[in-house]
């Protein structure tokens, strides 16, 4: 009976993907662990990026004259923030994790998927600490709770899945060219202000309409922003834009890293 059992190929893959799984959760536990372990703040960490940002973009947009469509500026850019810091830091953390576990990458056949996977996770935490601030703020400016807060899941989800896309295709390519992962910050730096973070969505419409047509981050920011501080539906039109252009950078970005990184114990 034990014999038939080990030579099963159905039990054997599920305890292959039970022990995928587990990995999975103890290095995304790992992580977190790693990040705030001897910290004064602990997890505070995971929150003060975006208080920092929300601080320095509502006072650039003050200064600039920004409009912020009549609502509290701090609400209004800082609704689209922490959405913003969620995108970037998985995008930044991506390749820089997956060099980080080169050296399970040598020593055990692990689907090499997993990696980019475990600072989704971890960056998830990140926004979910982040969320609780940006709910706190909402309340202290009388922005009520309502039905299009519905939409939030679908928002958190295009902007996971965009962020894993991207921070996919770059982990292929700056493990090769390691140059390339300095050059990532700047990137992002340049995207976050041709996005509707310190401005809004018609500002962008307005005076660069081929840049937010191209900008896969553009309807999913507005839609957190239109659903936290306005109480309105996201854009339809624009969040199908976003998930098009999502799928088509997938299309590149999931083949590339497939390919790239049946390699990645060689070079790491």
């Amino acid at each position: 009976m034990s014999q038939w059992s080990n030579n099963n190929p159905a039990q054997n893959r599920a305890e292959m993907w039970l022990g995928h799984w587990n990995l999975l959760i103890s290095l995304v536990s790992r992580d977190i662990r790693a990040r705030y372990r001897r910290t004064v703040l602990g997890p505070l960490w995971a929150i003060i990026p975006a208080i920092l940002y929300t601080v320095i973009l509502s006072f650039l947009s003050g200064l600039v004259g920004a409009s912020s469509e009549g609502m509290p500026r701090l609400a209004f850019v800082m609704s689209a923030t922490v959405p913003w810091t969620f995108l970037q830091s998985t995008v930044v953390r991506i390749p820089h994790g997956v060099l980080a576990n080169g050296t399970i990458l040598r020593k055990m056949p692990v689907p090499r998927q997993i990696f980019p996977l475990v600072v989704l996770l971890t960056t998830c935490f990140d926004f979910l600490m982040s969320s609780i601030v940006l709910f706190v703020v909402l309340q202290i400016f009388r922005l009520p709770v309502n039905w299009t807060w519905l939409w939030l899941p679908v928002l958190f989800f295009m902007t996971g899945f965009l962020a894993w896309v991207i921070g996919i295709g770059l982990a292929a390519l700056t493990i090769y060219r390691r140059d390339m992962l300095h050059g990532i910050q700047y990137i992002m730096q340049v995207w976050l202000f041709v996005s509707p973070v310190m401005v809004s969505s018609k500002k962008i419409l307005a005076d660069w309409p081929l840049l937010h047509a191209l900008n896969p981050a553009a309807g999913i920011i507005d839609g957190f922003r239109k659903v936290l501080v306005f109480g309105e539906a996201p854009n339809f039109e624009w969040l199908l834009a976003s998930l098009a252009l999502s799928c088509l950078l997938l299309a590149v970005a999931y083949p590339l890293y497939h390919v790239m990184s049946r390699y990645f114990a060689d070079v790491l």
